[in-house]
């Protein structure tokens, strides 16, 4: 019986160990490709010449700038709420001192009898029955309590009425300056931008460049076959696949919801330009400013970083050999080893790389091959606004 008990106690203490040496060995996989993603990374940009040095300069001075740019309209937003927020409040204070003063009002009317009648303490004497002096008397002491917390709870309205309306004018001073903040920011994104356009007109215009960029973007298509190959496809932790809400990827074929909305400006297997590599997926434009860009399915960040030509790009482990990639955004919010869900915000759509204006390079991967994308996502959902 005892040595039941005990095979009992053991099988219970056994998977928290297993737990943990699973978490040890999902890290030294995360840091060990890390490692290797970094490598690879280092040799591609020991190959981007001048030309692709300007590039990273002029897209790290954007990211930084469109950081900025968000954080200073995220403060202003912030401010706007709390100043909202306390207009709230002082409006209820004012209802508040308003209510009680109608209050006060109402319970001195019901110490007269009519409106031409001496106060109650003279009925009490004059026009009033003996029997029923006491309650005359309670009531009057009721009314004077009454009128006593009613004058206390309008000074302390007023109180609280006054600290608001000093907290209401200081958070308009704070919102003067965020707002100029604001201002001051989008000047740098702008000026940060037009160095990017500048950089696009030069190439344009001089021969030389333009043929040394499409040489540059024949390698970085190379390096990112290679990127793929390298990271194969198999999620660094298998037990989030078993979980009940990861949809695969392969049985929601044709039905998948675009990364944003907006529409195809260059095609699968299309060439953006005479000369350019043919399109391994399709570039989108936004249909607005400021999109966000989603995870198409649930799967593993294996890639999060700038890459040449693709600017900032991230890669999506979707399991069963299927990887998703999407390119030239302003900025990322997951790092590699991150669990998204389908329908989780990835990237702000942008200009990074070898584009003009706010794309995404968009590309479904399948066991290392591209495949077109209009086969995986669902046509109607491309175009809606």
């Amino acid at each position: 019986m005892r040595f039941f008990l005990l095979c009992l106690l053991l099988l219970f203490l056994l998977p928290q160990p297993l737990r943990a040496a699973d978490s040890k060995i999902e890290l030294q996989q995360i840091q060990k490709q890390r490692a290797e993603l970094s490598q690879l990374r280092r040799q591609l940009e020991a190959k981007l010449g001048k030309l692709g040095r300007s590039l990273k300069k002029i897209d790290s001075a954007l990211v930084s700038a469109s950081a900025e740019a968000r954080r200073a309209q995220a403060g202003v937003r912030r401010a706007d709420q709390r100043l909202a927020e306390l207009r709230r409040q002082e409006k209820a204070l004012q209802q508040r001192i308003r209510h009680l003063k109608l209050q006060m009002r109402r319970e001195a009317a019901l110490a007269y009898r009519q409106a031409d009648r001496p106060a109650i303490w003279l009925d009490m004497f004059f026009d009033t029955q003996v029997a029923d002096i006491p309650h005359r008397q309670y009531l009057l002491a009721r009314l004077v309590q009454h009128q006593q917390r009613d004058r206390a709870a309008i000074l302390e309205n007023m109180t609280a009425l006054r600290d608001t309306r000093q907290m209401l004018q200081a958070q308009r001073s704070e919102l003067d300056k965020l707002r100029k903040l604001k201002v001051a920011r989008q000047l740098d994104l702008r000026k940060a931008r037009g160095e990017k356009q500048a950089l696009w007109r030069k190439v344009r215009q001089d021969a030389d460049l333009k043929k040394k960029r499409d040489i540059q973007l024949a390698r970085q298509e190379a390096a990112l076959r290679k990127l793929l190959k390298g990271l194969g496809s198999t999620l660094i932790a298998s037990e989030k696949l078993v979980e009940d809400d990861w949809k695969p990827m392969r049985k929601q074929k044709g039905y998948l919801a675009w990364p944003l909305k907006g529409r195809v400006v260059a095609n699968f297997h299309s060439r953006p330009a005479p000369g350019r590599p043919r399109l391994s997926g399709v570039q989108l434009a936004p249909r607005k400013s400021g999109v966000q860009v989603k995870a198409i399915a649930a799967g593993q960040v294996r890639y999060a970083d700038w890459f040449g030509g693709y600017g900032l790009m991230m890669i999506v482990d979707h399991g069963d050999g299927l990887m998703t990639v999407y390119a030239h955004n302003d900025a990322l919010y997951k790092q590699i080893g991150d669990w998204v869900a389908e329908g989780d915000t990835l990237a702000d759509a942008g200009s990074t790389g070898w584009v003009r204006d706010t794309r995404l390079y968009f590309e479904v991967r399948d066991a290392g091959k591209a495949v077109n994308p209009r086969k995986w996502c669902a046509r109607k959902a491309l175009n809606k606004p």
